[in-house]
């Protein structure tokens, strides 16, 4: 040890230089970056003065997978809340697996059975909606079609006074179509809660242009109650997060396309940092998810390619559900496996034999994201590069020492 073998001052002179060399690394520079951009997403310059709304009790419509993690973070934050299905079969299946969510934390040691018993005790449940007139905020989380939510907003415009606010969790569709003919559009706006909502700490927020201040500044204090980051974001396709996911799995399918081995883009990008790469991610979310979403814009006549993942589904491939998608997978073992059949299935899209190094990949792949980022400032969904880099890392598991994909742009710009 170099204080115990040349004493204090050299020991001291040592740890001045590891700690100014770590100081101006790129990894402390992104920490720093991400520390000052969390502690600011609270307090958004636009809302300054403006007071958020008395919340109690908020109501969850849908008691699936989204709406029971939604219902388990809002009771964490000390909320009343009732949970409504369509049928009594259902609404006890979504509050079994809100018990379930809020004893979890018991077992793990996190939560004294005292605290259980409080948070259950402010859950209740009903079947249909009549039961949400008495609520502050209703955030739907239903099925990801147009028709099925606007028809809960109509009957909640119907059942709600005049001070209830309204929310839905819409992933992509238009916020301002779902609340079409909604009285009081001005209470209306858009909550993204990323899966599972009671553990991610990201929350997009998406206005509409009649959503009032005092409403969007509940929706800021909401999140701040949740402990999650907020993050206001425009309305475009995706809006921020799932634009840029997008994007990014374009990119990925698109090397494949020129001979790239799906398992190398993977690897390249846990290497990177990343939990998962985006074929391992597919497989583990469901191919299906996006292939559903792909059918339905064509079914409303918009032109969308052919892709990888179309193929796939075709075959039964939806990834780990079915055990076999990008990749294979043995019973019981969610480990992907290389395949010879899903490389078979995609064939006729493949035309090259690429080869990149890892490092290469990443490089491409993050470029194409802070690329997509750029048009989202330049069309004004994000206001600063910053609101990106929250929602990357906070919401899609990019690597936090990186900072970011506009963060890392921006030191590869200043480097040239």
């Amino acid at each position: 040890m170099l204080g115990v073998d040349e004493g204090a001052a050299a020991g001291l002179a040592h740890e001045r230089e590891v700690f100014l060399r770590l100081r101006a690394s790129d990894e402390a520079a992104a920490l720093r970056y991400l520390f000052f951009a969390e502690r600011g997403a609270h307090r958004p310059a636009a809302l300054k003065g403006i007071q958020p709304l008395d919340l109690q009790q908020v109501g969850v419509v849908g008691g699936g997978t989204m709406g029971s993690g939604i219902a388990a973070a809002l009771l964490a934050a000390g909320l009343r809340v009732t949970l409504s299905e369509r049928d009594d079969t259902a609404l006890q299946r979504g509050l079994e697996t809100v018990r379930g969510l809020v004893e979890a934390g018991a077992r793990r040691g996190h939560l004294p059975d005292a605290a259980v018993r409080d948070r259950l005790d402010r859950l209740e449940g009903c079947v249909g909606l009549a039961a949400m007139a008495g609520c502050d905020l209703v955030i739907e989380a239903v099925f990801e079609k147009l028709e099925v939510k606007r028809a809960v907003f109509a009957e909640l415009g119907r059942i709600c006074g005049p001070g209830t606010i309204f929310a839905t969790n819409t992933s992509y569709l238009d916020p301002r179509v779902i609340a079409e003919g909604l009285p009081g559009p001005e209470r209306f706006l858009g909550l993204h809660f990323f899966s599972p909502a009671h553990v991610m700490k990201l929350l997009e927020i998406i206005p509409t242009d009649r959503t009032a201040p005092e409403v969007l500044a509940t929706a800021f204090d909401l999140a701040r109650r949740l402990a999650k980051i907020p993050v206001r974001a425009g309305i475009c396709d995706g809006f921020i997060g799932n634009r840029i996911l997008r994007r990014y799995r374009a990119a990925a399918e698109a090397l494949v396309r020129e001979g790239v081995p799906i398992a190398d883009v993977d690897a390249a990008m846990r290497a990177f940092g990343c939990a998962m790469g985006p074929f391992e991610m597919q497989d583990m979310a469901g191919l299906d998810i996006s292939w559903m979403l792909r059918q339905a814009a064509r079914e409303r006549g918009e032109t969308v390619p052919q892709e990888a993942g179309d193929l796939l589904v075709a075959a039964g491939r939806k990834g780990q559900k079915t055990q076999a998608g990008w990749y294979d997978y043995r019973p019981g073992d969610r480990t992907p496996q290389p395949s010879a059949e899903a490389a078979r299935i995609i064939a006729p899209l493949v035309s090259g034999e690429l080869t990149l190094s890892g490092t290469a990949i990443a490089d491409h792949l993050v470029r194409a994201m802070a690329d997509e980022g750029r048009a989202i400032l330049d069309e004004g969904i994000a206001t600063r590069p910053e609101e990106i880099d929250l929602v990357e890392v906070h919401g899609y598991g990019f690597p936090r020492i990186k900072g970011g994909p506009m963060f890392l742009a921006s030191r590869d710009a200043s480097r040239e």
